[in-house]
Order: structure tokens, then sequence, then C-alpha cells
């Protein structure tokens, strides 16, 4: 199916694996509902909790982190998430390597323009021009969105306000909790009731960000008013960590 939308309360867990652009790894999102949830060691994991409090506990941390409603986080190592009194939402991407953060609650509203009066931030950034993150989108209110489609799946779960998510004639009815699956390349448009619509979604790769040649640091560092970006023969190439 090139939409798949399933209501959170419906699953004590649930777990679905897809693959981005017809990569051989799969990327796994893990909707959790009051259980604890391992993370392996291997990718870096995309949180996000929709409701309650979890707590994350890394393998190098004797003090877990407490997590409220809202908040979101990243980590590329082993860990324990702690939600037997939490629901939410966790995308690995096996390929990736990111920084360990955290942060939220998300805002009301977004940060920068989206299509059709709506506004997103970004919430987990990509660590270089094609890596993985995590975006919170807001529609607002009884918008019939413009039909449209995406490079790359997306992936996430609806947080906030209700409506709909339409391909042709055929459309999903949204809630918060609702997890959703939307396939690369596949047209569809979200309508909105009166509350609006509140998404954490998840991008299994970008198209902007930063590169080798090509970041703040080099940008703004000059040597006789010349950017340090024109002056290779300065930049011995890093080993990536990533």
């Amino acid at each position: 199916m090139s939409i798949s939308v399933v209501p959170i309360a419906e699953f004590e867990s649930f777990s679905q694996s897809f693959f981005p652009g017809g990569d051989k790894s799969a990327v796994q999102a893990r909707v959790f509902h009051q259980e604890k949830l391992l993370l392996p060691a291997a990718g870096t994991h995309f949180g996000f909790v929709w409701k309650g409090a979890a707590a994350l506990k890394r393998s190098v941390q004797a003090a877990p982190f407490p997590l409220a409603a809202g908040m979101y986080f990243s980590l590329s190592e082993a860990a324990t998430l702690e939600a037997q009194q939490a629901s939410g939402i966790v995308v690995t991407h096996p390929d990736h390597q990111g920084l360990f953060s955290i942060g939220g609650p998300i805002e009301k509203t977004g940060r920068f323009p989206y299509i059709d009066g709506g506004t997103t931030s970004l919430l987990v950034a990509p660590m270089a021009v094609g890596d993985p993150c995590l975006h919170a989108l807001y529609m607002p209110p009884n918008v019939d969105q413009t039909v449209h489609a995406h490079p790359s799946d997306r992936i996430g779960m609806i947080v906030g306000g209700s409506g709909q998510c339409c391909k042709q004639d055929t459309c999903y009815d949204l809630v918060p909790g609702t997890f959703f699956h939307v396939l690369a390349h596949q047209a569809h448009r979200f309508v909105t009731s009166d509350e609006g619509l509140a998404l954490v979604v998840f991008h299994p790769d970008s198209d902007m960000g930063f590169s080798d040649r090509s970041h703040p640091m080099l940008s703004r560092t000059l040597v006789n008013n010349v950017r340090a970006t024109e002056l290779p023969h300065l930049q011995p190439r890093a080993q990536p960590s990533r």
C-alpha cells in the first residue's frame, strides 16, 4: 500500500520497515505504547514522545534523561527507552551515525513557511548533505492541501489536531497518535479540520546541509580577507566518523 495509516491506540507495540529510494538497508519505524524499548547500537535513532513521560538511558550514562511529552531525541548508540508511561515513535536509520541530542517540547507553530499556509521547524538537522533529518510540520485549520509528492518516503506521527491524508479519492482519518507512512513519489494531500494538524515527520534523506568544503567554521574563517572555503590547500580532508 502506498500510504499506510495506523492509530497508535490499537497497538501495544508496532514495527514497520521500509526501503527509502530502493536502498538495501531497511529503515525501521517503531511505535511504542507503555513499554520498555531497547535501542540497538547500530544506526541512529530518531525519537519523539507524543504522550506521557519517558526516560532515555544511554549505555555510557548512568543517570537517565527525562523526556516529557513533546520532546524528541537522536542518538547513535545502544540505549534503553523507559516508556512504560508514554507513547510515541522511534525511527532507526541503520547507515547513519548522528550526534546525541535532546530537544523540545516542540513549539505550537513552525519557524519556516510551507505550502498552503503551513509552517515547519527542523528538529534534528542533517549532519551533512544527504543525511536524514526530523521535522515538525503544522497545517492551518480548514485547508485542502495542494496535491504533491516527495522524492523519498515520509514517515511519522500525528501529534495534534485532526484531518485526513488523501490519495486520489481515498482518504485516511488522522488523529493524534496516528502513525503514517507515505511512499516516495506517491501523490497525496492533507485535509485539515478546524483544529489544524501537527505532525512529526522523519525524512530518510535531505538535499541540504554541510559538506567537507562548505560549513560555517570554514566559511567564517578569513585568511587575508579570503574565505577558507576558497583555499583548499589549507584543508586536509577529515576522516568522517559517520
